[in-house]
């Protein structure tokens, strides 16, 4: 066996050192900071040390288990006396993002300008639609008006408004009527999103810092747990900064399980397979800003490692601008996230990134979280239920 250590400023240059030096077949031991010897280590950027291996020699026979390829085309099985660390990245890609329902991520930059115009017109258009407020396209024009100030996507909206505007249903005069109408289009519009999704017995949560991950994770584990009574495992990926698991260890002493703490991807592989009898098992993983490529890719590293299929839940926050959500959704794209968590919707009453955030991911929004009780406030969503949300929050027009 060759080992080797490399030192990068972050991971992507280390992968590259790794693939030079011990090619395609290298895999990765271990991943950690560079340690703190002086007060510029403290404060400044550190380097991480990643070290690798390639092994030629074939381990004695034990119990199989499986890895995919990239593609998810072929299933290798693989016989060896330990659990192998993590393959590169590139090699194993959880799964693959869904296509977009309406891409709207494409705007130019003056996207929203042209909103905030369509905003002004609309307001001085107010003499008119009052003056045709008891046929169709009065109210369509009236209810579009509401959807921008919910910050909808103008694609979208054309695309729930379009019928109207063609076929110029003039026998719809009651506007609760019409709100129905208006939920079944949403629902059409959802129900492709919700019909791919699968579910998994391992729960992955990533996402950026202080989107409230943890919190959500310990509201979904406590329902298993104490309300179904089901035995779960709960692992928590250690990224080395002060504090960072101590929300979960807490968590698990409350409730009494204990929390493995992983430092890499073959210590997660381990932890994994001790809990391979459990009904469920939740991993925690550290905050990361998806504008940072290599933070993505080592975490990348992590997920692949898992070898079996997980629900990797992108948790985001509801008040987040419209388009903040839909890049960051973009960047973590390489995690094949396949289902999203919106949290602090009790901290915003403008739902439409949610409707924006489906339509452009195809990933559906499967929870959200509406307060710091745990396991209380967190709810299911499905597209009926998104669709309620999204009119319920729509005020009448005299609030705007």
């Amino acid at each position: 066996m060759k080992i080797k250590k490399f030192v990068a400023p972050d991971m992507q240059l280390a992968l590259q050192q790794i693939r030079q030096e011990l090619g395609e077949d290298a895999v990765i031991v271990s991943t950690i900071k560079e340690p703190i010897r002086n007060i510029r280590d403290l404060l400044g950027h550190r380097n991480i040390e990643v070290t690798a291996a390639v092994d030629d020699v074939i381990q004695k026979a034990a119990q199989p288990y499986l890895i995919t390829d990239g593609n998810n085309d072929h299933v290798q099985q693989v016989v060896s006396n330990e659990l192998p660390a993590q393959i590169i990245p590139g090699r194993l890609i959880p799964a693959k993002l869904p296509e977009p329902i309406l891409p709207i991520a494409g705007q130019e930059d003056n996207g929203w300008f042209k909103v905030i115009l369509q905003q002004e017109i609309d307001k001085e258009g107010n003499g008119m639609e009052n003056s045709m407020e008891n046929n169709t396209d009065g109210i369509v024009l009236k209810w579009k008006k509401i959807f921008r100030h919910m910050e909808v996507d103008e694609t979208v909206i054309n695309n729930i408004f379009k019928d109207f505007a063609e076929n110029n249903i003039n026998n719809i005069l009651d506007e609760d009527i019409f709100k129905i109408h208006i939920r079944n289009k949403i629902i059409d519009l959802l129900k492709p999103a919700y019909d791919k999704s699968k579910s998994a017995r391992i729960y992955t949560f990533i996402g950026p810092s202080g989107v409230g991950k943890t919190i959500t994770l310990a509201k979904l584990a406590t329902k298993l747990k104490v309300i179904e009574k089901k035995e779960i495992g709960l692992i928590s990926i250690f990224n080395h900064r002060f504090g960072t698991t101590d929300k979960l260890k807490f968590f698990g002493e409350i409730i009494g399980i204990p929390v493995d703490i992983v430092t890499n991807p073959a210590e997660l592989i381990r932890a994994v397979e001790t809990h391979r009898n459990k009904e469920a098992v939740f991993i925690d993983t550290e905050g990361r800003p998806s504008k940072n490529r290599s933070q993505v890719l080592e975490l990348q590293s992590f997920l692949g490692a898992v070898g079996e299929q997980q629900n990797i839940c992108l948790v985001l926050s509801t008040p987040t601008k419209n388009r903040d959500l839909i890049r960051i959704a973009n960047d973590f794209m390489p995690t094949g996230f396949d289902k999203i968590i919106m949290t602090k919707v009790d901290e915003t009453d403008t739902y439409g990134s949610m409707l924006n955030l489906i339509s452009n991911t195809g990933v559906p929004v499967v929870y959200v979280a509406n307060g710091s009780n745990v396991p209380d406030d967190i709810e299911r969503i499905t597209p009926k239920r998104l669709a309620e949300i999204l009119l319920g929050g729509a005020g009448s027009d005299e609030d705007y």
